[in-house]
């Protein structure tokens, strides 16, 4: 009886020691992000690490937790285990400025460009519609080249040009933007009142809502009755994330904008845009 004993004991002790064992996965994730500023204020810092914060509260239900280090003027950020890591790594380093532009169609680019051979043949082998504001669409290892081409022909005093690869797709597509104050749409980060994500039941696409500020809903207004038949793109730190035509004045001060979006990208324009333009640049250390 007592040899039965005795043997239960060794398997109960045996059972623990092997459970203090046992490899518990590690379900978190650390991020470290470095200021590119070595001056950058304390208060800066703190208010990177707030907007911070609520960005990843926006984006995702998923625990985190956000500390300024002052010292190295770095922010540490933790997350429970997720299958964004990526996407949050461009979260959290993103500046988030908005901007929004009249652009030029791919017709009165091409008429812009016309005494330029080189852009000339560039355009000639595109097939966009004359309204078009996509001036070049091609793949992501080809806008070096394009860049340059562009670039060289001297138009800045007309025109600038932004790529729509804010997410990376393996095709992306340049528009042209009109330059000077009378071309720039003055609205930005804190003109806007909310964005909200959207799936349109429908059409099974997700969608963007973005509603301006009372102060903003005129000069919207008056922005898309001057640019009827017009596109006006919608920039993000120098990407465009979007470039609708404007089909009649929008007046109340919403805005939707439906594109070939999925879940996480929705969240990720709504987490950006509800919490307005870090204050610092960085840049991830590990």
């Amino acid at each position: 009886m007592k040899s039965i004993i005795y043997a239960l004991l060794a398997i109960f002790i045996l059972g623990i020691i092997a459970t203090g064992f046992t490899h518990k996965p590690n379900t978190s994730h650390s991020i470290l992000i470095q200021a590119t500023d070595s001056l950058v204020s304390s208060a800066s810092l703190s208010q990177s690490a707030t907007i911070i914060t609520n960005r990843l509260k926006n984006f995702s239900s998923a625990k985190s937790d956000v500390t300024a280090i002052q010292a190295r003027n770095q922010i540490l950020v933790t997350l429970d285990n997720t299958r964004d890591l990526e996407v949050i790594q461009k979260l959290i380093t993103q500046k988030g400025k908005l901007e929004f532009y009249e652009t030029w169609s791919f017709r009165s680019l091409a008429d812009l460009f016309s005494g330029d051979s080189i852009l000339t043949s560039i355009l000639r082998k595109q097939s966009n519609p004359d309204s078009s504001p996509r001036i070049v669409c091609t793949s992501v290892g080809e806008t070096n080249r394009l860049n340059r081409n562009f670039n060289d022909a001297g138009m800045k005093d007309k025109c600038r040009f932004a790529w729509s690869d804010l997410f990376e797709k393996n095709e992306v597509c340049l528009y042209a933007l009109k330059t000077g104050i009378e071309n720039r749409i003055p609205l930005g980060n804190s003109d806007i009142e909310s964005v909200e994500s959207k799936l349109e039941k429908s059409l099974q696409k997700e969608s963007i809502m973005l509603k301006f500020r009372k102060e903003a809903v005129q000069v919207w207004a008056d922005a898309t009755r001057r640019n009827l038949n017009s596109s006006i793109a919608i920039v993000l730190d120098n990407h465009v994330m979007y470039a609708p035509m404007v089909r009649s004045e929008i007046n109340g001060g919403n805005c939707q904008i439906t594109g070939d979006f999925n879940s996480a990208e929705v969240k990720y324009i709504a987490a950006i845009g509800n919490n307005g333009e870090l204050p610092v640049i960085f840049t991830v250390v590990k």
